[in-house]
């Protein structure tokens, strides 16, 4: 295999399939077609109609006509998938499994990789996506090819790469509603033929979309620097050194830690909340909060705090691909990462100053892992590897509570040091020109060294540290406040699973391809800031489908049935711990999930491009219990909430979406392309507490308008665009706090603006 047929591998044009916005056959012409879906879902490059799994692909080219900048919009293109946060927490939900518990020692039920390297924080999925060639979205456990965390599936995120071919640059800006302004730049410089170089930049800046009626900056408010510099080496035909340094930073003002804003309480006629309640309190229960808290009215707050927040991430990754003779490919993919996150909130959600929460979070992580692969050619195709990392990773929730509240200088912080091996193996014989087996197997092993520190904001005398004030901090209880081991609540524990796949592919015509498999996943379990442990969550997936393609290569219609199993699920609980309100993890139980997605795409012209997909589901829970979060439930004080035969947070019975565009040739002018993107979601639950009424989000739909110029050579394009055009106030995730009460944040509200793209 040359370095040719290396690069090729990541250079390769790839489409969308949900949502597929195809590029034009030519300038002159302006016609969409159907090209070749090129992924690597399965750690080599395939056509993804000969891969028997669900994946969904999207291109450069198909984001931005998404309006897909970060995670937040992948739920409008991808049948299966629901998204929701807090702060910086991604919260997505795959097939009936969620995310709505990332706090403290806990994962997202979906792996997130940038060019083949996990990112183990869920906070470091929400960063912004700029110079990208491709998305995949994985859907189903990835348990043999990925190993841990990707208990439900697999989000990967590949960046462009340096090319030799020519040197070339381009500039993207846009401005839109919130005065948001964000630029992205890139510039490919070709040094020779075995060596190029390429620097990408993205920036951001915007007013908050949550108006804070109180003294504090509106929330929302973004100012990030982002940029990425890559280097890629080809001194042989078989051997080619890829680097890639990335920083992003990401500040402002943050739309919560816990949540963005309070909303009404469930209560009985009494007025007391009730888990039941078929009424509601909308005023702010902390005890010496004051004023209105506009909990009834959605992206309105009214805090005098201002809620800083901060990201940082750095890494560096090497990227090796070597050519053994002409059936084997040695791939090494080394990484670093450093990544530290802080928020400031307001600890009573009112404009009474004395109460500051904090949340701090930082991660190093070293990560190695070989994989070497067979050529694709002949009836035994396979690949193996290896995989080694270790995570240090720390976290910690604070709080400085001062007259007029009583006085609290509460701070816990936990140290854990995760040390993960790997080794799988995935093979796949041809038993005729037709038929194909598939089998695979991942030995996981997990060790957590967790150390628990409390903290104080005194020292052993009891007299006040520096920067500790009667009234404010001088800064933040990480840097300011003595902090002591509590080995009682400090333990080290161990896991280890074997995770595998089986499966088989049938093309049925040339064009039709019919699969099934089953397969296994796990999301890790881990320690309790109090000590406590929670088991690992484990995974298996059922599914079978078909790829196909049809009417003369203009209809692709791709479709997978699919029956889940969750075992061992985990759920928040909050305690008491040292005179404050914490949230631990608890193993909960079950859920049982099936459902049918469907995928088209249809050409009825070279002029017209109609996409759509569905998700049909059928989620509920098993043996499954919470602890109640309120003061009573049903009327009846008790601690225990069965949710048997409920529906899952984020698992809509059906979610429909539709897209069409049509390409207006306007001669030398270039060409005009109205585009029409329509989302439908049924109502879900926004808790996993899904008893109560304020954490239901009913049924909706949200639909984006762009109108695209693009020049006849496509060097330069404009837009003018409308997001969420129905202004649709969307709930995205809701817990209940201290005093019972009800946090959440929504989605983003409509959006309007323009951008213009130049390329050379």
């Amino acid at each position: 295999m040359s370095s040719k047929k290396l690069l090729a591998r990541h250079m390769a044009a790839v489409t969308a399939a949900a949502a597929l916005l195809p590029g034009p056959a030519g300038a002159d012409t302006g016609a969409f077609e159907l090209e070749e879906i090129v992924v690597t879902a399965q750690k080599r490059e395939q056509n993804l109609q000969d891969v028997g799994i669900s994946v969904t692909a999207i291109d450069s080219q198909a984001m931005s006509r998404a309006g897909i900048e970060d995670v937040s919009r992948l739920e409008l293109v991808t049948p299966g998938v629901s998204y929701g946060f807090i702060g910086s927490d991604a919260k997505i939900a795959i097939r009936g499994a969620n995310s709505n518990n990332t706090f403290a020692d806990n994962s997202s039920i979906a792996g997130f990789f940038i060019d083949g390297v996990y990112r183990p924080r869920a906070s470091q999925q929400s960063q912004a996506y700029f110079d990208v060639e491709r998305i995949e979205v994985l859907k189903g456990p990835q348990g043999t090819l990925y190993g841990r965390n990707t208990f439900a599936g697999a989000v990967n995120l590949y960046t462009r790469r340096p090319d030799t071919e020519a040197l070339s640059g381009g500039l993207k800006t846009s401005f839109s509603r919130f005065s948001k302004f964000t630029t992205e730049a890139f510039i490919n410089a070709p040094v020779n033929d075995e060596l190029a170089l390429r620097f990408a930049i993205n920036t951001k800046d915007s007013d908050g979309w949550i108006e804070n009626r109180g003294d504090g900056e509106d929330y929302g408010q973004d100012d990030a620097l982002n940029y990425r510099a890559s280097l890629l080496w080809t001194p042989a035909d078989n051997l080619e050194v890829l680097v890639r340094y990335t920083s992003l930073s990401e500040e402002g003002i943050t739309a919560g830690i816990f949540a963005a804003e309070g909303i009404c309480q469930p209560v009985n006629e009494n007025g007391i909340t009730d888990a039941f309640g078929r009424f509601v309190n909308c005023d702010n229960p902390y005890p010496g909060s004051d004023g209105d808290s506009f909990f009834d009215e959605p992206y309105e707050v009214a805090t005098d705090v201002d809620a800083k927040r901060d990201n940082e991430e750095e890494n560096i990754t090497l990227d090796i691909g070597w050519d053994i003779g002409d059936s084997l490919t040695l791939r090494s993919i080394t990484s670093y990462t450093e990544f530290d996150s802080e928020f400031d909130w307001d600890g009573d959600w009112s404009n009474v100053p004395g109460y500051v929460f904090y949340w701090d979070e930082e991660v190093e992580s070293v990560t190695q892992e070989v994989q070497l692969s067979s050529d694709n050619d002949g009836p035994f195709t396979w690949t193996a590897g290896l995989y080694y990392s270790v995570d240090d990773i720390g976290f910690g929730f604070s709080q400085y509570r001062v007259a007029p509240f009583p006085f609290s200088d509460f701070a816990d912080f936990q140290e854990i040091e995760t040390t993960t091996k790997g080794a799988f193996f995935q093979g796949e014989y041809a038993l005729t020109d037709t038929l194909r087996l598939i089998a695979g197997v991942r030995n996981n092993e997990e060790e957590k060294d967790t150390k628990t520190f409390a903290g104080a904001s005194t020292d052993a005398g009891g007299d006040p540290l520096p920067g500790v004030n009667p009234t404010s901090l001088d800064g933040r209880p990480r840097d300011l406040y003595r902090y002591t081991l509590r080995e009682d609540r400090s333990a080290v524990r161990e896991f280890d699973i074997v995770t595998w796949k089986a499966g088989a592919e049938w093309d049925a015509t040339d064009n039709v391809m019919v699969y099934g498999n089953v397969s296994t996943g796990f999301l890790s379990g881990g320690v309790n800031s109090d000590g406590s442990p929670f088991e690992q969550q484990e995974s298996k997936a059922f599914e079978v489908g078909f790829k196909s393609r049809w009417a003369d290569n203009t209809l692709q219609l791709n479709v997978a049935a699919y029956r889940n199993e969750f075992t061992n699920l985990t759920t928040q609980e909050l305690i008491q711990l040292g005179g404050a309100d914490v949230t631990i993890t608890v193993n909960g139980g079950e859920i049982d999930a099936q459902g049918l997605e469907v995928e088209l795409v249809w050409l009825p012209t070279e002029k017209w491009l109609i996409s759509a997909g569905a998700s049909f589901m059928d989620s509920e829970f098993g043996k499954f219990g919470v602890a109640n979060p309120f003061e009573q439930a049903n009327g009846v004080e008790q601690a225990f909430l069965d949710l048997k035969g409920d529906t899952p947070p984020w698992s809509p019975d059906m979610t429909l979406s539709v897209s069409v565009g049509y390409d207006i040739d306007l001669g030398d002018m270039g060409r005009l392309t109205p585009f029409l993107q329509t989302y439908y979601s049924d109502e879900y639950s926004t808790d996993d507490v899904v008893t109560y009424r304020t954490q239901r989000q009913d049924a909706y739909s949200k639909t984006d308008l762009r109108l695209i110029w693009t020049s006849l050579s496509e060097k330069l394009s404009a837009e003018v665009f409308i997001e969420n055009a129905e202004d649709e106030e969307v709930l995205a995730r809701t817990n209940v706090g201290g005093f019972d009460l009800v946090q959440s944040s929504y989605l983003y509200p409509r959006n309007y603006g323009v951008k213009f793209n130049y390329n050379f």
